[in-house]
């Protein structure tokens, strides 16, 4: 029997534009897990002195229609230099706010910058009703984590996923491929059609696109 592949599009901080990659993800059937911090509406930064904004989430419900909305933390800490309260504090609130805005249940985080360890997990595990977890930490071996709470991410570069894919759909052991990305690279790098390229070779590879929600039960946690 052909073993299932599955993949995930993971985009961090819900800046403006996120409304160009929905665009290119909803033409082409591609669920995105889109994590947001709720604690910084309309926050703007500064990126190579280019200015980044990031969307008010409030008045941003219709264009998240159809995808996954996660916690990315409240404020995008370091979470492993923060005492535990503050991590139950960033990632509590954070989760609490989005189920209000968005009136749905938030079961997924990604953690903010590449920053992670076993104590920020389990903090998190603890605050309760959350069921997977995306780690920063790079894994192109195409296989499941160890368990939903250790999801690794297989490229961060749009130009790598495209070179990686085919590699991940002749593998007939692969299992997951997890491309995480922001809004604002495919912005500055000019690489939309780079994007539009994946999502068309994703929908006719017969790959299953998946929320970060869904692979625990897939996993059969």
């Amino acid at each position: 029997m052909k073993r299932m592949k599955y993949f995930i599009l993971s985009i961090d901080d819900g800046t403006i534009y996120d409304e160009k990659v929905i665009a290119i993800l909803n033409r082409h059937h591609i669920k995105g897990t889109f994590n947001l911090n709720s604690g910084l509406d309309d926050f703007v930064w500064f990126d190579d002195g280019r200015p980044v904004r990031r969307l008010s989430l409030p008045n941003s419900l219709s264009l998240y229609e159809g995808h996954e909305v996660a916690s990315h933390s409240l404020t995008h800490p370091h979470l492993t230099g923060c005492n535990d309260d503050h991590i139950g504090y960033e990632v509590g609130v954070d989760k609490k706010n989005l189920e209000r805005i968005f009136n749905k249940p938030v079961s997924s985080f990604a953690f903010p910058f590449e920053d992670f360890d076993d104590r920020c997990i389990n903090r998190i595990k603890a605050i309760g009703g959350f069921t997977a977890i995306r780690v920063s930490e790079i894994d192109p071996s195409f296989r499941f984590p160890i368990d939903p709470y250790h999801i690794k991410i297989t490229s961060l570069n749009v130009k790598e996923a495209l070179e990686l894919f085919p590699r991940f759909l002749e593998d007939e052991k692969a299992e997951l491929f997890v491309f995480v990305s922001h809004g604002y690279d495919f912005e500055f790098g000019d690489s939309y059609d780079l994007l539009e390229e994946l999502c068309e070779m994703v929908e006719r590879s017969g790959a299953e696109s998946i929320f970060t929600k869904e692979l625990p039960q897939i996993m059969g946690f």
